[in-house]
């Protein structure tokens, strides 16, 4: 579903790839060559302190490995065409490298080349930017448009889901205002595609087919990697799934930045084993249950921190079609109720002898405050950027990597700041 067949319905470009295919049984009535010793893979593992090249993924720049050759006719056959098949993707990303592709009325798809180009951008009415690589893109134009800039690394380990209903707030309030909003990364393959498919398949109601299908059509080179595809595919399970997935009966949030690059900037962040050992005196999270929204707040938890993770169990109604009720609680002042839901256990509130044995089960007794040691580095930058701004804990020495512009809060993340803490 994801392979690079694609039409573009604007400019009746069609691109065509002819694959061969060679027959070992044929193959054993040539001659051979001494074997030769199989090559390693041609795989290089970045190291903790060195991320990917910029657009390394979006540009295609790594070729398939060589694989196994029975003859010298054989090899030939494979190399050419190999080499055709990559020539011609190259062809295909030089020319939509210029597009700006039309997604929705308001919504536009596009590469770095198309974000600084401030001509083209007018020609198509474009009012708002969003720019998905703050590594290496900085806003071009930001007297005369409007940017949200996120620090997505095209990994299949990157969490896109967390930051997914801040865009639809970005993109909703583009539509109000009447505007348009280019969506670019490098080449516009993979992380805005991404984003801009979640949209639909919110917007629109679609599965994640239908919302693929319909930006490949009208962006051919559309790619998500296979991380971003299985998280959008999550995600339609855990909402739209009926009767409700194991997933949607209790799922736990932690607030914390987005980025080391963009640290005020918070977002829900899912825990994956949501229980009261997973919570932080020093921050606030969300319980979703059913039939409620908790909205937890630690002890050393500061303004900031609290008025955003209620806005975002505002998102969680909004976004996820939720029913339940938003409940504040504060720590050592929680409600039975707040317990049982954690427990994940069918549990009379009205039994008291058994919600005691939950809450026993569920909390240290005396541990105050709470610590969690894999949130330190979260807590960490947050706290020192909200003490006057802040450069990411880590330093690298290879200037190709996605990290040659400074952190800063962009336009769009100051405002919103502003209107969540009144």
């Amino acid at each position: 579903m994801l392979g690079e067949d694609s039409n573009n319905a604007e400019t009746g470009v069609h691109w065509r790839a002819h694959s061969r295919s060679v027959s070992w049984t044929d193959q054993t009535a040539v001659t051979r060559k001494p074997p030769r010793s199989l090559q390693p893979l041609c795989i290089r593992k970045h190291s903790v302190k060195e991320w990917p090249s910029a657009g390394s993924d979006d540009l295609g720049d790594w070729l398939p490995p060589p694989t196994p050759r029975g003859s010298t006719k054989g090899s030939s056959n494979l190399g050419s065409g190999s080499g055709h098949v990559f020539q011609l993707r190259r062809d295909k990303l030089a020319f939509f490298d210029k597009e700006c592709s039309k997604i929705a009325e308001h919504v536009y798809l596009g590469s770095d080349t198309v974000a600084k180009n401030e001509e083209v951008l007018r020609q198509h009415g474009i009012t708002h930017v969003l720019n998905c690589v703050g590594f290496v893109c900085p806003e071009y134009f930001k007297s005369n448009f409007v940017y949200k800039t996120l620090w997505l690394r095209d990994s299949p380990s990157e969490d896109i889901t967390s930051i997914l209903y801040d865009v639809f707030d970005y993109f909703e309030d583009v539509r109000q205002q009447g505007g348009r909003v280019l969506v670019h990364c490098c080449q516009g393959v993979s992380r805005s595609t991404s984003l801009v498919i979640a949209y639909l398949m919110w917007r629109e109601n679609q599965s994640f087919e239908d919302a693929f299908h319909l930006v490949k059509n009208a962006r051919g080179i559309t790619n998500p990697n296979m991380g971003f595809a299985c998280q959008l595919l999550q995600c339609q399970k855990r909402v739209h799934a009926m009767p409700p997935s194991p997933s949607s009966v209790l799922r736990m949030y932690r607030m914390a930045p987005h980025s080391a690059y963009d640290p005020l900037h918070l977002v829900p962040k899912i825990v994956n084993h949501p229980c009261a050992h997973a919570l932080d005196s020093r921050g606030a999270f969300i319980v979703h249950v059913p039939s409620t929204l908790y909205v937890w707040v630690g002890k050393e938890c500061g303004t900031v921190m609290c008025c955003k993770a209620r806005y975002a169990a505002a998102q969680v109604v909004r976004y996820e079609r939720a029913t339940g009720k938003i409940v504040s609680v504060v720590e050592d002042e929680e409600p039975e109720e707040f317990w049982v839901a954690l427990s994940n256990k069918e549990v009379l509130v009205e039994d008291e002898e058994e919600v005691k044995n939950v809450k026993t089960m569920e909390v240290d007794v005396g541990v105050h405050p709470r610590r969690v040691e894999d949130y330190d580095l979260d807590f960490g930058i947050f706290h020192k950027a909200l003490a006057g701004g802040v450069v990411p804990p880590f330093s690298f020495s290879n200037a190709g990597s996605e990290n040659c512009l400074p952190s800063k809060e962009n336009g769009w993340g100051r405002l919103t700041r502003k209107l969540t803490t009144g």
